[in-house]
């Protein structure tokens, strides 16, 4: 027996309406989730983080092009284009999806937050963990700029001090040689070496405009930009996406 083109209707139909076939801009699967960092100057890059894009997303800076894309977990590494200024719609586009943000394409890199890197540094796990890491660790960006970062205990039996994973208050300071906002600023948080997992906090609020930036990250390979470096921590800012990445020579 035929099938009657009756018959045939209703299985069409929940082919068409389920959900395997809906475009995923249309179920929540596609969209921004935050810019990081949402102000940069042209030939820097930022991470978009979003969900549902792929190697075919379409980023444009009003109407002008992202300046490369790459993508990465959980979103797009993108770089600001020039030909673009101020304020503008930073948006990414796929098929029938769409979203935008607002961003702000700066004149010049920030004075008032430390220097970072102009490509975003991905993460890898270095080839080795160190004994302890307690130093003054210095901006691989900016020489001038260092965050100390310190945890002794003493035992109280024979003056050796052991660290706990806690950092410690009251020794380790954020100094800068010619910025004032990032000078003499307390730096405290606690970490797990085995696990390479970082939490740092450093308190600029006794500066004009300042405030308590929490930072989150780990050990990772050194850089090229500081070729005498032995121990290398990136760190991100929850605050504004910016990386820190922190080296020490001994």
């Amino acid at each position: 027996m035929k099938n009657s083109p009756l018959l045939l209707l209703p299985a069409l139909l929940l082919a068409l309406f389920s959900p395997a076939c809906k475009d995923k801009c249309d179920t929540g699967d596609f969209g921004i989730t935050s810019l990081q960092p949402s102000a940069n100057p042209a030939g820097y890059e930022i991470f978009i983080e979003a969900k549902g894009v792929t190697a075919n997303t379409r980023v444009r800076f009003d109407e002008v092009d992202a300046a490369s894309v790459k993508t990465a977990e959980g979103g797009l590494i993108v770089k600001v284009p020039t030909g673009v200024s101020g304020p503008v719609s930073l948006s990414i586009e796929e098929g029938s999806c769409s979203d935008s943000r607002s961003f702000e394409v700066l004149g010049t890199y920030p004075g008032n937050v430390p220097a970072g890197p102009t490509t975003i540094i991905v993460p890898q796990a270095p080839g080795s963990l160190p004994g302890g890491i307690s130093n003054d660790w210095t901006n691989v960006f900016d020489l001038n700029h260092k965050v100390g970062i310190f945890d002794f205990v003493n035992n109280n039996d024979n003056n050796i001090f052991e660290p706990d994973g806690i950092l410690d208050t009251g020794v380790g300071f954020e100094f800068h040689n010619n910025i004032p906002a990032l000078n003499s600023n307390p730096v405290s948080g606690h970490y797990n070496i085995q696990a390479n997992d970082f939490f740092v906090v450093i308190d600029r609020t006794s500066k004009p405009g300042g405030y308590k930036d929490t930072l989150t990250g780990s050990l990772i390979p050194n850089l090229p930009q500081s070729p005498t470096a032995v121990r290398t921590i990136l760190l991100k800012s929850k605050r504004t996406g910016r990386q820190l990445a922190l080296f020490r020579e001994y």
